[in-house]
């Protein structure tokens, strides 16, 4: 079938030629796509706002030999008419680069499509009363990584050794501190930490062991069920993002360029 409908998420742009836009798409019924916006960047293109960065659309498609062409397109919902808040969109934007940088291509993840649909409710919220209690953007994108990693099979293992599968209760750690090692996908206990000793603080590393006290460990189990909403509004759960951000990093297989970005301009 040469033309194709699908309800998306804009989650990369980049220009094509003098007027045209390639757009990396993440869907409902096809998962991660590219497609070519004809003339969207022309002052009087009709697709516009429809196909700006994180809004949904419906769009229809065609198949061409190497790449897709948006040949209409309908603005469901866009979270980015009232936002100016930098640390917003660079959430926003790390977000998208790490769905991109872990879906394979035409695999459809349902789950994943749906915590972006409320991921821009919950973005959305951000600027929609200035009276509202704080949020916190940091615990909100603790709760998004855990979230992506579960629907994508990356979780990471809270509740027993990762490597030996010896079940660890409430309290899997010796010293006050829980170890969790991205490599080995979760939770390591002291004897296979003994059995396979690594350094702690170098993020770039993927033999990383990341500590974290009790506190912080029962916060991250507590995280990993948590709604998108109670994120945003329970900042205790920024406390174990060391560990989050190192479990993405890996599955990425490199430092984040939004997080990277975002930290310069702090």
């Amino acid at each position: 079938m040469k033309t194709y409908s699908v309800d998306a998420f804009v989650l990369r742009m980049r220009p094509l030629g003098e007027a045209d836009r390639i757009l990396t798409l993440f869907s409902a019924e096809h998962g991660k796509l590219t497609a070519v916006a004809k003339g969207v960047r022309k002052t009087q293109s009709k697709f516009g706002a429809r196909l700006d960065f994180m809004a949904r659309s419906a769009l229809t498609l065609h198949a061409g030999r190497s790449l897709h062409v948006i040949t209409s397109a309908r603005l469901i919902r866009t979270a980015w008419e009232r936002v100016v808040e930098p640390e917003l969109y660079s959430l926003a934007s790390y977000v998208a680069e790490v769905i991109d940088g872990l879906c394979e291509p035409d695999l459809a993840v349902p789950e994943l499509f749906d915590l972006l649909t409320e991921f821009q409710s919950a973005t959305a919220q951000t600027v929609a009363d200035d009276a509202a209690a704080p949020r916190s953007l940091d615990a909100l994108r603790v709760v998004m990584e855990l979230r992506i990693l579960s629907a994508l099979g990356f979780a990471p293992e809270l509740d027993a050794c990762a490597r030996c599968g010896t079940a660890l209760g409430r309290r899997p750690f010796a010293g006050g501190k829980a170890a969790l090692s991205p490599e080995a996908g979760g939770l390591v206990c002291r004897r296979c930490l003994d059995l396979g000793s690594s350094e702690e603080g170098d993020t770039r590393r993927s033999f990383l062991i990341v500590k974290l006290t009790s506190v912080q460990f029962e916060v991250l189990r507590s995280a990993r069920d948590s709604s998108l909403e109670e994120g945003l509004t329970t900042p205790a759960f920024a406390a174990p993002e060391r560990a989050t951000q190192a479990f993405v990093q890996h599955h990425l297989g490199r430092a984040s360029k939004a997080l990277a970005a975002a930290g310069g301009r702090r």
